[in-house]
């Protein structure tokens, strides 16, 4: 090789080495990811934040280099952490809002958020670049956030549920009797009250469930009946806008060991989101049926459906498609937010179909655990 062609080729290779050093986030590449995945080269953030120099850990699987935990503390195999998406060929980005943690070299841990790319020669994957950075400073303000509208819900629910006590003994005429506009403007300022009262519910809900202070109480539940009595709590919306439902459930459902509160939220934003979002007259159709070893609620409707761009997004923390805020624009997007997060408490899984303006079905799949009679 001529001398000056390998004097450019030592400069070219220190400028590479001098820009992914000045990157600001750890950066790691993998080859052979498909067979475990082979660390070939990190920057000076990666070995500041892991504790691992590039000497010690070249060549070595990053499972045994960077051992991944979830958010529970359970150790993520290889084959189902994030690098092994990349196989189909496409960046990932990772979930704030579900943060996972790396373990470094001195066995503490620390939350990171991601971006990993694959490497493409010749039309073939060969390895995988990801950058990472540590998240900690984010969930502390995150969780700070969190507590502090925990706070305020608790301190605002106490007062409307007296103005909501007080407005529904003046609307009973116990206390003497009102004229036609006096009940409109009570009825008015109930309805608000009343929905102030289910925003700082969902509030809460949302606080308990980030914090993790949900308490969880299973007990022999009537999934039919249950579901049968949240759809009657949604009838005067069901009347108002002339739905049908149908019902369709298996004999013989047994009891299931299961939170009868978690299960009703459940049905509650479901029946809710299917009357809310479905057109005036049309039809509403639940179904419980048993599968082997589980139970599976659907939820179907014929309202505006979910448009296609929107639906990756559909379960995200205050995420709205712009059809359900074009027709409801008081909505915050936390009813799926919430039923996601709770159906992955119940360790149910979650799904849905869709197509716009032709409806839109969800599915639950929860764990049967027969309770005898």
């Amino acid at each position: 090789m001529p001398k000056q062609t390998y004097q450019e080729l030592i400069e070219h290779n220190i400028r590479d080495d001098a820009v992914l050093q000045s990157i600001g986030d750890g950066l790691i590449v993998i080859v052979d990811v498909n067979k475990g995945g082979k660390i070939v080269y990190v920057n000076k953030v990666f070995e500041d934040m892991t504790g691992w120099k590039l000497d010690e850990v070249r060549n070595k699987p990053v499972i045994d280099v960077l051992p991944r935990e979830d958010k529970n503390g359970k150790t993520v195999p290889f084959k189902e952490r994030i690098v092994t998406k990349v196989l189909s060929g496409k960046k990932v980005v990772t979930d704030l809002t579900e943060p996972f943690y790396y373990i470094r070299k001195d066995k503490s841990k620390f939350p990171v958020a991601s971006v990993i790319t694959p490497i493409i020669l010749n039309k073939k994957i060969v390895g995988a670049v990801e950058t990472f950075r540590d998240i900690s400073k984010e969930n502390q303000v995150d969780k700070a956030k969190t507590e502090f509208a925990s706070l305020v819900s608790h301190q605002l629910r106490t007062p409307f549920s007296t103005i909501n006590w007080y407005v529904e003994l003046l609307l009973s005429k116990d206390v003497g009797k009102l004229n036609e506009k006096q009940t409109q403007y009570l009825e008015e300022a109930y309805r608000a009250s009343k929905r102030m009262v289910n925003l700082i519910n969902v509030l809460l809900s949302v606080s308990r469930i980030e914090m993790g202070t949900t308490i969880i109480e299973k007990k022999p539940t009537d999934v039919v009946k249950l579901a049968l009595t949240i759809l009657e709590d949604n009838q005067p919306e069901i009347k108002r806008k002339g739905l049908k439902v149908r019902k369709i459930y298996d004999k013989n459902i047994p009891k299931i060991q299961i939170d009868p509160k978690q299960l009703s939220m459940v049905f509650q934003n479901l029946f809710s989101n299917a009357t809310k979002y479905t057109h005036r007259g049309d039809k509403i159709t639940l179904k419980i049926k048993k599968q082997k070893g589980r139970l599976l609620i659907v939820v179907a409707d014929t309202g505006m459906g979910i448009p296609k761009a929107a639906q990756p997004n559909i379960f995200d923390r205050f995420f709205r498609a712009d059809n359900a805020k074009a027709q409801e624009p008081e909505g915050i997007g936390l009813g799926l937010y919430i039923l996601k997060a709770i159906a992955d408490q119940m360790n149910s899984k979650i799904w849905f179909e869709s197509e716009e303006n032709k409806g839109t079905t969800f599915y639950v799949s929860i764990p049967r655990k027969e309770v005898a009679e």
